[in-house]
């Protein structure tokens, strides 16, 4: 069984994490997966390949947020001919299923009703404006067999999604718990590496630098934190990328004018490959994403699973991902003082610390394994199959049942 993934973002994000991590169990399950990126310079294509997923670039546009008429028209220009092409991929590498990461670039969801394979579509994250969401979303019901969400909270604001029924299946990005065990890092070289001693008490995050995810209310919230306990330093791992330059350049900025050095009080280094050595060096993972941006972010899951007590906005379905007051605490997003306090009540505690991060690594392990997602993607792929009258992956099990158990990983 041949899935096409359709991601429209050349840098490495969330939907290229979840294929690099499924790809493995879901070809040990029977189904092989090729991801289809744009022709644009970013670092996707190079890390899939080189975790040894199967690659494919094309001209392939994406709606952008920007009021220039330009890059809408050419949209508009390429989206049949792109739509063709993708039409052809499916015809020459015998797809049988096509996933489309994200609500607003329906280029392989057409591509593949006119072709008659059966789509899986997945609604990542609530950064689209409402008036967009209700004007996708009924696309989305009519052309996918099957829609799975990142939490409830993000299927809840899209809406006719919770009207679905069967076909609506939630889950959560994959992490490996035997990667992502504290014990297998080196904490020391992780610290030194990057530039920190045993006795800094180190807050960090890890997440490309672009507005939405509120780097400047983590620097912000760093300096009151660090005002009140001198120890303090801040870790910030993500790459930039050429039209957030200008976000970049603030940040820098802003922690200047806060009276933080960067290099020093501010670490910002850049993209990681391995997060796992970044995770290692932090005493307290903080998000801090703005409104209308997340889904349920893998790195808060990595966080977890790697012991970690997590700081986090109230955003998206992050507040079904860490449980407030036992693996860390959910706190009101654009407000650098509620994330210093919640911050500092954790770095000043290391049994609190210990406590939170071992709860939230048992959660982690039992509810965001890889080899979980995978049956709950193989569930959702072998009800969008049966949909379409073809034979199902998942023999003697009837659609119902496996929604309800897709639902149940929630």
């Amino acid at each position: 069984m041949n899935l096409l993934s359709v991601i429209h973002y050349p840098v490495f994000g969330g939907p290229h994490n979840q294929a690099l991590r499924l790809a493995a169990p879901l070809r040990r399950l029977g189904v092989k997966t090729v991801v289809l990126l744009p022709d644009e310079p970013g670092n996707a294509a190079l890390r899939l390949r080189t975790a040894g997923v199967d690659v494919m670039t094309m001209p392939l546009h994406r709606m952008r947020a920007t009021a220039n008429p330009a890059a809408h028209l050419r949209f508009a220009a390429r989206f049949w001919p792109e739509i063709d092409a993708v039409r052809r991929v499916i015809r020459e590498h015998r797809i049988d299923l096509v996933q489309i990461g994200g609500l607003i670039n329906p280029h392989g969801a057409i591509a593949a009703r006119l072709e008659g394979v059966p789509v899986i579509w997945q609604l990542l994250d609530t950064r689209p404006p409402m008036l967009l969401r209700r004007a996708m979303m009924p696309l989305v019901t009519r052309l996918a067999e099957v829609v799975m969400s990142t939490g409830r909270a993000v299927a809840s604001v899209h809406p006719g999604a919770e009207a679905l029924g069967d076909r609506l299946y939630v889950f959560f990005p994959p992490v490996d718990p035997e990667a992502f065990a504290v014990e297998n890092v080196d904490q020391g070289a992780a610290l030194a590496e990057l530039g920190f001693v045993p006795e800094d008490l180190v807050m960090g995050t890890v997440g490309n630098l672009n507005p939405q995810k509120g780097h400047e209310y983590l620097i912000r919230a760093a300096a009151i934190a660090r005002a009140r306990q001198a120890n303090v330093k801040l870790l910030i791992v993500g790459a930039s990328h050429d039209s957030h330059r200008g976000y970049e350049c603030g940040l820098h900025r802003l922690a200047t004018e806060l009276g933080l050095v960067v290099g020093r009080d501010v670490v910002l280094a850049g993209p990681r490959a391995d997060v796992r050595p970044a995770l290692a060096a932090m005493d307290v993972f903080v998000l801090t994403s703005v409104p209308r941006s997340e889904g349920a972010p893998t790195v808060v899951q990595e966080a977890m699973m790697m012991g970690l007590p997590v700081v986090a906005t109230d955003v998206g379905a992050v507040a079904e991902v860490v449980e407030d007051g036992v693996t860390g605490y959910i706190v009101p997003p654009l407000d650098p003082q509620a994330i210093a306090k919640a911050a500092l009540r954790l770095l000043r505690d290391a049994v609190l610390r210990e406590s939170m991060g071992r709860a939230g690594r048992q959660r982690a392990v039992e509810r965001y394994s890889v080899e979980r997602c995978a049956q709950v993607h193989l569930q959702a792929y072998d009800h969008a199959l049966r949909r379409k009258g073809h034979p199902g992956l998942l023999c003697g099990q009837p659609p119902a049942s496996l929604a309800g158990a897709g639902l149940a990983s929630s």
